[in-house]
């Protein structure tokens, strides 16, 4: 996965905290993009694909692709996340608590 077609967002750029492009693929899910569920749940994958998911669901027919400036734009503490090394997880167990970080284990899925 690499990019998207550019899309408008609602911030500005100057305000973008991430190396990755704004059109940056992202794995996430209907329950986060159209049921309004909270992200828990962020991988940086080993290739550099990211994943923002809701941690409910494993089903391949609740993935969503979007771009990386959506999810941000969906949730601007993602931010925080923005030098998430390549091989790391994020989760938290609610949207009003911290992230934690951790290495993924080899072979890990995450989805």
């Amino acid at each position: 996965m690499t990019s998207l077609e550019a899309q408008l967002h609602d911030f500005r750029e100057s305000e973008w905290p991430f190396s990755d492009p704004i059109s940056t693929v992202v794995v996430s899910t209907r329950q986060v993009f159209k049921g309004n569920l909270p992200v828990l749940l962020v991988s940086h994958d080993d290739d550099g694909d990211w994943q923002v998911l809701c941690a409910t669901t494993n089903d391949t027919d609740d993935a969503l692709v979007v771009c990386l400036g959506c999810a941000y734009q969906r949730d601007k503490t993602l931010g925080a996340l923005a030098d998430l090394p390549r091989g790391w997880f994020a989760w938290r167990e609610a949207a009003d608590r911290p992230w934690i970080r951790e290495l993924k284990e080899p072979d890990a899925d995450y989805s």
